[in-house]
């Protein structure tokens, strides 16, 4: 965790002055909402992917904690960051592919009788505000979800495990970042909007569908599994400048300006800064994989999975007790 946020102070360091029209600011976070509209699907898919295909049909249950983080592609906060002169600087996320996001769930899983199904429900909630000195650099999510599970081949010695399954899955969450230049403006029209105390605020939400197929298989004490799956998000994501205080051509801004501001720009101005979100719905397909270890009745899992076409990564592990 410690080293991710180096990785978003670095990324804060390098934000010089932020001086924009609103055309620029909004261009630049619907490119943010496009890439992520492929990746919050993705995300919403950590916890519950479990090793084993199917965990057996009543009194079987299991339940544990899963802990990862998925990727968002640089590509994402590209044109943001060349808003502001400097894209250059995001080099020093470039090895990991983009900024990683943390994330965690308490999963628990039972079977159903007599039909070959299981069912998991799975909550997350996440604010580094909570347990770091930081609060204008933070992370913060909320996501909760559930699925249901149906073993078409039951496998044996020979056979693997096969079942399929569909969730739902809500996720909300954000990243706040403090400026280097804590002065900022955004023109509109004729009119100049001044942020004090300034910090950059990316956020999303997304209700996810998803549908899963999965093999597994036991050799002695380790699991085996594969699967792919497709994920359709109806997801917003946005952001912007967040103040501590606004201004409007350099005289305090009254609540009747910055609401006449907010309808003639289509976008939130008030006194907490300028904020642009933009809805845009997207689906992901995925691949996933993992190997497990099995040691009687605790299960420690290791999982990766791949977003296509976003090309997001995302790593897991989950360590359960499940009978």
């Amino acid at each position: 965790m410690k080293k991710i946020l180096i990785l978003l102070i670095i990324l804060a360091l390098s934000v010089p002055v932020f001086s924009q029209s609103l055309d620029e600011v909004e261009a630049s976070f619907q490119t943010f909402s496009d890439e992520t509209a492929s990746v919050l699907p993705l995300m919403t898919n950590l916890g519950l992917n479990w090793n084993d295909a199917f965990s057996g049909g009543f009194p079987h249950f299991g339940v544990g904690l899963t802990t990862g983080a998925v990727v968002i592609p640089l590509e994402a906060f590209n044109d943001i960051m060349d808003l502001t002169g400097s894209s250059g600087d995001l080099d020093a996320l470039s090895a990991m592919g983009g900024v990683p996001l943390p994330m965690y769930t308490v999963d628990a899983r039972v079977g159903i009788p007599i039909l070959p199904l299981d069912v998991g429900v799975k909550v997350g909630m996440l604010d580094t505000r909570d347990f770091l000195d930081s609060a204008d650099l933070y992370v913060n999510y909320t996501m909760f979800g559930a699925d249901v599970r149906y073993s078409v081949i039951k496998g044996n010695a020979l056979i693997p495990e096969v079942s399929v399954g569909a969730a739902y899955t809500y996720l909300d969450g954000g990243i706040s970042i403090p400026l280097s230049q804590t002065a900022q403006s955004v023109t509109i029209g004729s009119d100049v909007v001044e942020l004090s105390e300034s910090e950059m605020l990316f956020n999303w939400n997304a209700n996810v569908v998803d549908l899963k197929a999965q093999v597994s298989k036991k050799i002695l004490a380790l699991s085996l599994s594969a699967g792919a799956g497709y994920s359709y998000g109806f997801s917003s994501a946005g952001g912007g400048i967040q103040a501590g205080d606004v201004t409007l051509n350099g005289s305090p801004a009254t609540d009747a300006e910055l609401a006449a501001l907010t309808t003639m720009a289509g976008v939130t101005i008030n006194n907490e800064g300028v904020l642009v979100d933009a809805e845009n719905n997207g689906g992901s397909l995925r691949l996933f994989g993992g190997v497990g270890l099995n040691i009687l009745l605790l299960k420690i899992d290791f999982g990766a999975v791949y977003g296509i076409p976003s090309g997001a990564l995302g790593l897991s592990s989950n360590v359960r007790i499940q009978f």
